[in-house]
């Protein structure tokens, strides 16, 4: 239509006088107008495309249907253990821009401090410690992904709403924690780092339900998982009663409903642990029970404590008192405590090594390994 309009303004004049253009100039006017137009429409179309995002479909632990964007480069992780997992499936932990504080404590006296000084960046404004999001904050850090836990219905919505792509993972159990990596892998494009992880999860399960039979006629010790200084124990719906029961221990609190409740002295005192495990939920040592420094508790009676059978639970990338890639690290450790005759074919050590070189390409110094088992 222009180059129309162009010929006829300019080169089809009429006889009343108008005067006809050189062949050589209409053709250099053509050709710039050609040139004109055709680099226009060029540009109008990158800027298309530049507004297009690619997108894919996954489906979440609970069977949710989620759109992402087709490369995921911003997260923001409300789930705890879930910071030290994407950085175990990705290889890095510059795509993780938020994380839960509970999680960043962890971090700050974790191996992966060293490993990943970028997670150090990443934001714990927006979630709380009830798992509570803070929409505003988290639409201030514009992540391509929320991963949140599946019970958190209602922020779930809210952040979809809200246009922020989010996946749920369940918790609690092996087949939970297998499931949520082999999805973190999908998410990240990383399914073969995932499936070997899980991999390595599954050979381990072999490994100890193949000492069952060694166990079952052996005598067991009594075993507290204490997470803190305020009495909370580990119940019959926690991972750390299956951690118990697989290594070849009696969870003393086996009968108390839930994953975590708060007991009394005078219950630790009926239940008399042979075992205790402190957690690495609390800043709590193995000494304040020993030396008996907690107010109002008195510990000097119970038999772990007099026969100084009391551990603080190790601490790698991540706390190993809940379901993460190292879980079966501490399986092992445990029950090289509990039946080390039994579980007498492997070396921590030589295990933590193994695990840190081939799973995050480190090579543990023996310090390393000292302090994430906390020995002296």
């Amino acid at each position: 239509m222009v180059l129309n309009t162009f010929i006829n303004t300019y080169y089809n004049k009429d006889m009343k006088g108008c005067i006809k253009m050189k062949s050589k100039k209409i053709k250099s006017i053509m050709a710039m107008i050609i040139l004109t137009l055709g680099l226009t429409a060029c540009g109008q179309a990158t800027t298309s495309n530049k507004n297009q995002v690619k997108t894919r479909t996954v489906t979440d632990t609970v069977g949710n249907k989620v759109t992402i964007a087709e490369n995921i480069n911003k997260i923001a992780v409300t789930p705890i253990p879930w910071s030290s997992i994407i950085y175990a499936v990705d290889g890095t932990g510059d795509k993780i821009i938020g994380m839960n504080a509970s999680a960043k404590k962890s971090y700050e006296k974790s191996i992966l401090k060293s490993l990943a000084p970028e997670i150090e960046k990443a934001s714990t404004k927006f979630i709380d410690n009830n798992f509570t999001v803070n929409i505003e904050e988290a639409l201030k850090a514009k992540p391509d992904l929320f991963i949140q836990w599946d019970n958190q219905e209602k922020s779930i919505k809210q952040l979809t709403e809200a246009g922020i792509p989010t996946i749920a993972l369940k918790y609690g159990t092996q087949e939970d924690l297998e499931n949520g990596i082999k999805l973190i892998g999908q998410v990240l494009k990383k399914e073969d780092r995932a499936n070997k992880l899980i991999g390595y999860h599954k050979d381990n399960l072999k490994y100890f339900e193949s000492k069952q039979t060694e166990l079952k006629d052996k005598k067991k010790p009594r075993v507290l998982y204490l997470r803190d200084d305020q009495l909370k124990v580990a119940g019959n719906k926690s991972y750390n009663n299956s951690m118990i029961h697989k290594t070849g221990g009696v969870n003393v609190a086996k009968d108390v409903p839930g994953q975590w409740s708060n007991v009394n002295m005078e219950q630790v005192m009926k239940w008399n642990p042979e075992i205790i495990y402190v957690s690495n939920f609390s800043d709590i040592q193995p000494c304040d029970l020993i030396n008996n420094k907690i107010k109002g508790q008195d510990w000097s009676k119970i038999d772990a404590v007099k026969n100084k059978k009391v551990y603080k639970t190790p601490i790698g990338i991540y706390r190993w008192d809940a379901p993460c890639v190292e879980s079966y690290l501490m399986f092992k450790w445990m029950g090289s405590i509990q039946q080390p005759t039994i579980f007498n074919d492997y070396k921590m050590e030589d295990e933590l090594k193994k695990f840190y070189k081939e799973f995050l390409n480190h090579d543990l110094s023996k310090e390393e390994i000292k302090n994430i088992l906390h020995e002296k």
